[in-house]
């Protein structure tokens, strides 16, 4: 028997079976904890806790998985290398009230992204649990109509502006920057903007306490003016010899702000886009911050399109705890996968060496007029578990947490993804971020009763 993330919390016992068939017993765990106090492992071993386990509260399900649509169990995280346990760590941390910093994650996938109905949903009930850090990244640009970002307002004279992306806007020179899009222009007057939202209602997303802005520095580069709130409080220039991500950011006091890119029109100013970030809800604490990086048409492939200095550099200033990867039906069309997936992997590490992965596989879709799910997509599902496994990442089966096979047209019945059986809507998105949540919340109970000095003491040193 293979023993996923809550068969290791369990001891060994619970990894086995007797001879009879019959499943171990308690008697049988404690034998094992017993016999495992005389391994030299277990001598090697760190004291007993250094602070009380986390109490049941802290490792309660963040989401409830309801079984009135999706009627099979949700799937557990395949993660035999313990991947994720920084990640989980991390998290326990801000349980505990030990952190220091914000936990970030970044979540890479295509068109399913670009609305952020699914990154919108868990940003809103992980920051309801853990305090909240800010919106997080908004490109500063829109290639394609369906790009958008919840709880924030985004927009700009993007008629003024030569869009770019690595699906769908290529540039010669690939940088797209790590959000793999980017606005570029030399207009005097061209604006793009980004500031928290003017819905009175919103749970999130209604206050920022520092913007930072990414840009590229290139030759023959101009310059550009940052306004916050419609005020001048820099001018930026970018001309520089050679490709480089530039950075700057800019402190305003927790609330309510805009801030607004107006280029100069000396020579080309190109824009990747701006963080909203804060301390954690009434700077009581770190919190947690969704970076929703959906882009249209995406897959494994158009990843490696993107210029890695620049790339790398702004991945180790975002400094993620964990990055999610959700691509679908772009994947199933661009054989093999499996080089390209691995590749971007790599990259990912080499900005953020040793950066908790986690792969899900895409979701389900049927060719027009059956109902059984497209075999292409299942292979590409099944590549994926293996991609995973060679990189050393973990993996969740979209697909399988959908209902498997065919159950797109399921969904699709029931108004929670388009015609197209690929797009999620709203409801569809929340549906699929509940059972994701429901499956980390396993994974992360698994892991803080098998370490249960987790987040005792924080490392948070990296971030900004």
């Amino acid at each position: 028997m293979t023993c996923l993330v809550p068969c290791l919390a369990l001891g060994s016992a619970a990894c086995r079976t007797k001879k009879d068939g019959a499943p171990p017993t308690a008697e049988d765990a404690a034998a094992d904890a017993a016999r495992s106090e005389d391994t030299p492992a277990a001598k090697e071993a760190p004291p007993s806790a250094a602070c009380a386990p986390l109490e049941a509260a802290a490792v309660a399900p963040l989401a409830t998985c309801s079984a009135s649509v999706v009627k099979t169990p949700v799937p557990e995280i395949v993660d035999e290398g313990r991947s994720l346990a920084p990640f989980f760590d991390r998290l326990a941390a801000l349980e505990r009230g030990t952190a220091t910093r914000p936990l970030r994650v970044a979540i890479y996938g295509d068109s399913n992204l670009t609305s952020d109905f699914l990154p919108g949903h868990l940003r809103r009930v992980l920051q309801a649990r853990y305090g909240d850090a800010g919106h997080g990244w908004v490109s500063l640009s829109k290639p394609w109509g369906s790009y958008r970002h919840e709880d924030v307002v985004h927009a700009g004279f993007w008629p003024m502006f030569k869009l770019y992306a690595p699906t769908t806007h290529l540039a010669g020179d690939k940088q797209y920057g790590f959000a793999n899009m980017a606005a570029e222009s030399n207009e005097i007057g061209a604006s793009a903007w980004a500031a928290t939202t003017k819905d009175a209602k919103a749970k999130v997303g209604q206050s920022v306490a520092r913007f930072e802005l990414h840009y590229l520095k290139q030759p023959r580069g101009g310059s550009f003016t940052v306004q916050i709130d419609r005020k001048d409080v820099r001018a930026i220039e970018t001309r520089a010899p050679a490709f480089e991500a530039g950075i700057e950011t800019f402190e305003v006091d927790d609330g309510p702000h805009e801030l607004r890119c107006v280029v100069r029109g000396d020579g080309k100013v190109r824009l990747f886009g701006t963080s909203l970030d804060r301390t954690g809800e009434g700077g009581d604490k770190p919190g947690i911050q969704i970076d929703s990086l959906g882009a249209g048409a995406l897959n494994y492939e158009r990843l490696t399109w993107v210029a890695k200095e620049t790339r790398r550099a702004q991945l180790a200033r975002r400094a993620y705890d964990l990055v999610v990867i959700w691509l679908g039906m772009n994947v199933m069309f661009v054989p093999p996968n499996r080089e390209h997936a691995k590749e971007f992997i790599a990259e990912l590490r080499t900005a953020l060496p040793s950066l908790p992965i986690l792969v899900l596989g895409p979701g389900d879709t049927v060719k027009k007029g059956e109902t059984k799910s497209d075999p292409r997509i299942v292979a590409v599902s099944k590549q994926m578990r293996e991609v995973a496994a060679e990189a050393g990442t973990a993996f969740w089966d979209f697909r399988e947490a959908m209902g498997g096979d065919g159950s797109i047209i399921g969904f699709t019945k029931r108004g929670l993804t388009g015609r197209d059986h690929i797009h999620f809507g709203p409801e569809g998105s929340r549906l699929m971020g509940d059972r994701l949540l429901c499956s980390l919340s396993s994974a992360f109970a698994a892991h803080a009763r098998e370490h249960p000095n987790a987040g005792c003491a924080a490392t948070d040193a990296g971030a900004p």
